[in-house]
């Protein structure tokens, strides 16, 4: 049900899918649906607590797991891009429709987005001796930015191909 959720919501948008189209999706009744969540709202901010959480687990992860900044680094960016590949419709879901969320949910939901930029912020100021850590931030959301921007983009590019490219465009952003 919340991958059905989640494509129907990256395909149309949050406002313009309904219960039923969600349930239909997920091959019951659109009233079926409200045995496993309150309504809409409660399915779109399950969708984007998931992004959120599995993201900063695995960037604390691989963090804990790297032996150095330039690995670090390189795995976070790994991580990053195969989620915005391989998780397409829900990073999509994330990055655009956080603005239907309740302003309680969505506070919190930056709140542990800024932890995560902060995982990418450590390597990124350790390999980047040319920047004040203010300035390293700065890299370290406009590369975020950079591949969260294709989830919401109209790519004709096979999944593989479109892996190289955002993992060597977003190393460049990082490195310089």
């Amino acid at each position: 049900m919340l991958a059905a959720a989640a494509d129907l919501f990256a395909a149309r948008g949050y406002h313009s899918v309904g219960i039923d189209d969600i349930g239909a999706a997920a091959g019951i009744t659109g009233p079926g649906v409200y045995r496993h969540f309150p309504g809409k709202l409660a399915l779109l901010e399950t969708l984007c607590d998931r992004a959120m959480t599995r993201m900063l687990e695995g960037a604390r992860q691989t963090r804990a797991e790297s032996a150095s900044p330039a690995e670090a680094l390189e795995a976070l960016v790994d991580l990053h891009v195969a989620f915005a590949v391989d998780e397409r419709a829900l990073l999509g879901v994330w990055v655009r429709e956080q603005r239907a969320l309740s302003d309680d949910v969505r506070r919190s939901l930056r709140r542990r987005q800024r932890e995560y930029e902060q995982v990418w912020r450590g390597p990124a100021s350790a390999l980047r001796d040319d920047l004040a850590p203010e300035e390293a931030a700065v890299v370290v959301v406009a590369a975020l930015a950079l591949l969260n921007a294709t989830a919401v983009a109209d790519v004709a590019v096979p999944p593989a191909r479109l892996k190289h490219l955002l993992r060597r465009t977003a190393l460049a952003t990082l490195r310089g």
